[in-house]
């Protein structure tokens, strides 16, 4: 049983690491590496916010209106500005990670 559960975990581990942009040995010796070295992590994402014509950065702008003597607030959309790619303080593990990292254990109901 050892045996088997480490030649899986070998084998989950060389393809992990091949894909990801590890270099391996072939049976002929000869040491190849990927042109192109992927990474599980992501540094930066899509940003939700955005710039006005002042330059201020929120999620969501509004107008205050007054119609007839009432005071509204409309949402504004013109002349707004994505924020772009926004760098991350801390590393994420991209969504499509093929490895299960954690597996928490399931008590069932009480």
């Amino acid at each position: 049983m050892g045996q088997k559960t480490s030649s899986m975990a070998r084998k989950v581990s060389q393809s992990v690491s091949s894909m990801f942009g590890a270099t391996g040995d072939d049976k002929d010796g000869a040491n190849h590496s990927s042109a192109l070295a992927i990474t599980p992590f992501i540094y930066t994402k899509k940003g939700s916010r955005f710039y006005d014509e002042d330059g201020d950065l929120a999620h969501e702008f509004y107008e205050e209106r007054d119609i007839g003597g009432h005071s509204i607030m409309e949402q504004h959309w013109r002349n707004l500005t994505p924020e772009g790619e926004v760098k991350l303080r801390i590393p994420r593990l991209h969504v499509d990670f093929p490895v299960v990292i954690c597996e928490a254990p399931y008590s069932g109901p009480g």
